[in-house]
């Protein structure tokens, strides 16, 4: 199973069916969906397009001039010369690539937020720090998910970035890659090792495959929303602080919806001997 951690204010995904993705810029991390890219593409990159592509370049080109001038001069001594000039441009060239990169991945991280959305999910159900960030000081919910349910398993193709779980990957240093060789991993999956102890796993998907949007004062980007199946549903903890109002909610949801009969409930209490949450069944 995974996780998910809820504010006791989203008691209304279990009735709803709806949870939602969230954009990068509104996670914690201010590093999400910022990769690093060295520069566009390296020398032997370059090279080797000017190699495939230069004979159909100097076709395309030359045709835009008269025949008479077409013929002033060898195709074998162009090719020559272009080949001379792009050798004594190549520091100019590379450095705009290196501005080509940066500008590429400023767009990339500006775009995510209105194109891509993140449900962020757990392998651990009782992270002291998880259950106070994310649950509100331990007084909401902790939602535990069947990663094997067909909705977590959505991909389209091998290379599918999206619609499919995939574990968070920790590093010490930001990766930092030509923009050519940025994998979809470093784009969506790369977090610092100070989030290690969140043990993240995340599903990615396309906003405009929300099934409902809406604004809200406190939040300037759009809240998107996906309906997930209620059989994914496996077990719901309840925070060691909840509220008795919303024990009485979010128990009376589960008791009268017959799309959760299979789901164990547990409460979370605090451990009399050590630092840790111990659950009891409901």
């Amino acid at each position: 199973m995974l996780y998910k951690y809820l504010d006791p204010d989203r008691i209304n995904i279990l009735e709803s069916g709806l949870i939602r993705f969230t954009q990068p810029s509104d996670f914690n991390d201010p590093f999400e969906f910022k990769p690093v890219a060295s520069t566009l593409a390296s020398k032997a990159e370059i090279d080797k397009y000017v190699d495939q592509y230069m004979d159909e370049i100097l076709q395309v080109e030359l045709k835009k001039y008269p025949l008479e001038v077409r013929t002033l001069i060898p195709l074998k001594q162009l090719k020559l010369i272009t080949r001379q000039l792009y050798s004594q441009n190549l520091p100019e060239i590379e450095k705009k690539l290196v501005e080509m990169g940066s500008a590429t991945t400023q767009l990339f991280s500006d775009k995510s937020n209105e194109l891509i959305g993140v449900l962020s999910l757990t392998e651990n159900n009782s992270n002291l720090l998880m259950w106070s960030h994310y649950a509100r000081s331990h007084k909401g919910f902790c939602v535990g998910f069947d990663k094997k349910s067909d909705f977590f398993n959505q991909t389209r193709s091998r290379k599918d970035e999206f619609y499919h779980l995939r574990k968070v990957e920790y590093c010490k240093d930001r990766p930092i890659s030509r923009l050519t060789q940025l994998s979809g991993v470093e784009l969506l999956l790369i977090k610092s090792e100070a989030w290690q102890y969140e043990q993240e796993w995340r599903m990615c998907a396309a906003l405009t495959d929300s099934s409902s949007s809406f604004t809200t004062d406190e939040n300037p980007l759009p809240i998107h929303l996906f309906e997930f199946p209620k059989t994914a549903v496996k077990e719901i903890i309840l925070g060691a602080c909840i509220s008795q109002d919303n024990k009485d909610k979010l128990l009376g949801i589960i008791k009268t919806n017959e799309e959760y009969n299979h789901v164990a409930v547990k409460q979370a209490i605090i451990s009399s001997k050590q630092f840790k949450l111990e659950f009891i069944d409901l």
